[in-house]
């Protein structure tokens, strides 16, 4: 009898103006198992409030394009998931359901392709490797796509950093995150972004996490966004108030994530004391990043 099981980190992306490119791996996780059985079926534990139909099944989706790749039929197996990553609150859930499926199907394969490969193949699913990349890789990723070809680097940032993660009772589509963020910018805001992106990533390579601040302000996305998050302005102003080295969207949104290394507690409190002044309930925790990606564990 076989039996895989896969652990794959949730992740925060879209990080100041790196839109689509940069992302890390964050502990909260997505854990499935996929073992023989007499007959096909996906049970939804921990976490879910309901089963998901196998078509919107992400985790089936990214199994079956590696079985396709392979030319092997979906084998009769039970696929029992349990999760602690909320859905459509800008943290990967989509991101981290497709990289499970593409390493379980590979491991079941007996590993015929390798990292790259399944980072492509979870990326061609998911339309944009900055949430894929960190929960395959973990840590602190810059990824590109040439054509249909990821390319990517990992940085292992800081150890004492803490991601500070205020998550709202509500959802946010990253379809309607995307529709308000205008077509057109300024030249003079596209050379901003750019220079703020670039250092942001200095600043975790080098570990100088006082440039965090500057690095991660965004003229474009945050904008536009902030408008569908109800109480974005206090929630932020609050957690830097308090000790945080920069707050921003998490993501699509409406998740606020601070990075902070110090004083982790108040802000912890003062991030949700900003989304109570608006009426909005919300979970925060102290987060830390994954350096170690997806993990798979094999057994005959």
């Amino acid at each position: 009898m076989m039996k895989v099981t896969v652990k794959v980190p949730a992740s925060t992306a879209n990080i100041g103006s790196g839109v689509d490119c940069l992302g890390i791996g964050l502990s909260k996780y997505l854990t499935v198992v996929m073992e023989d059985s007499e007959q096909f079926e996906v049970i939804f534990k921990e976490g879910f409030s309901g089963e998901i139909p196998l078509q919107d099944n992400l985790v089936y989706e990214g199994a079956k394009r590696i079985f396709d790749k392979q030319g092997t039929e979906f084998p009769t197996v039970k696929i029992t998931m349990f999760t602690d990553i909320p859905g459509s609150r800008g943290l990967g859930s989509s991101a981290s359901a497709i990289v499970a499926g593409v390493y379980l199907a590979n491991a079941w394969l007996g590993e015929p392709f390798d990292e790259h490969v399944l980072i492509d193949e979870a990326t061609a699913i998911e339309g944009h490797p900055d949430n894929i990349v960190p929960c395959a890789v973990g840590g602190f990723t810059i990824a590109m796509m040439d054509k249909d070809d990821v390319h990517y680097h990992k940085i292992v940032p800081n150890r004492d950093l803490r991601f500070v993660t205020a998550i709202p009772d509500y959802e946010l589509s990253t379809k309607l995150a995307r529709s308000v963020v205008p077509t057109d910018f300024s030249r003079a805001d596209l050379v901003v972004q750019l220079q703020r992106a670039c250092f942001l990533v200095g600043a975790i390579a080098s570990g100088d996490l006082r440039q965090l601040d500057i690095s991660t302000k965004d003229l474009v996305f945050t904008p536009a966004r902030k408008t569908l998050i109800p109480g974005f302005d206090d929630v932020t102003e609050n957690a830097t108030n308090a000790g945080a080295m920069c707050a921003m969207i998490s993501g699509a949104g409406p998740t606020i994530i601070a990075f902070a290394v110090d004083n982790v507690e108040q802000i912890r409190q003062a991030m949700e004391d900003g989304f109570t002044k608006n009426n909005i309930n919300s979970n925060v925790e102290i987060l830390k990043v994954d350096t170690k990606g997806a993990i798979v564990i094999v057994e005959r």
